[in-house]
């Protein structure tokens, strides 16, 4: 073998494994049997506040009969999570892909009436198969393709509209310096 060609094989041989020992893409890793579907509560308390919640709505992040939107201090949390055993305050600011713990807050009053309804089911946050997390967004965002942009990722991607339901979900993705979403699997829901 000429040295040319010892020096191709190598280079070959370099990238290979270069390519191998990169993280998945999402396309790579799109192998994703089926998502994981799951209800989301604190787990445990990272810390008891010393002001107290004003809790006004059902949570918009989260809709359901235990979660709600609170004010503490100048901060707004959505969702805290009430318990039916414990109706004198809230867990606020736990999360299913960073610490599962709340900070625990003494309610101001009575929680308000619940307003969710199983239509309003709608994913919390959702982990894809690079490991980025998508948050859905309370607040005023923008639309692409006539579909309101309804999460923010920790990779600075968009989400828009809601997951399409299946064995394996699937939602539209636009990348950070993007136009135009590109399809890609879930891996884990939580509500």
């Amino acid at each position: 073998m000429t040295r040319a060609k010892s020096a191709s094989v190598w280079a070959l041989i370099g990238i290979a494994l270069a390519l191998c020992l990169l993280p998945m893409s999402s396309a790579a890793a799109s192998n994703t049997k089926a998502t994981v579907v799951s209800h989301f509560f604190p787990v445990g308390i990272r810390t008891t506040s010393t002001s107290t919640a004003d809790c006004w709505e059902t949570s918009l992040a989260a809709p359901r009969k235990d979660t709600w939107r609170c004010a503490v201090v100048n901060t707004i949390y959505d969702p805290c999570f009430s318990s039916p055993t414990q109706h004198n305050y809230v867990i606020c600011d736990a999360s299913p892909t960073g610490d599962v713990r709340g900070l625990k807050v003494t309610l101001a009053g009575a929680l308000p009436v619940t307003t969710a309804t199983s239509s309003d089911a709608q994913p919390w946050v959702l982990l894809l198969p690079d490991g980025v997390s998508c948050t859905f967004l309370t607040g005023a965002t923008s639309v692409i393709n006539n579909e309101r942009v309804n999460y923010g990722c920790t990779n600075n991607a968009t989400i828009v509209g809601l997951p399409t339901q299946g064995t394996v979900w699937t939602v539209k993705e636009v990348l950070d310096g993007q136009t135009q979403p590109v399809v890609t699997t879930v891996v884990h829901v939580w509500f």
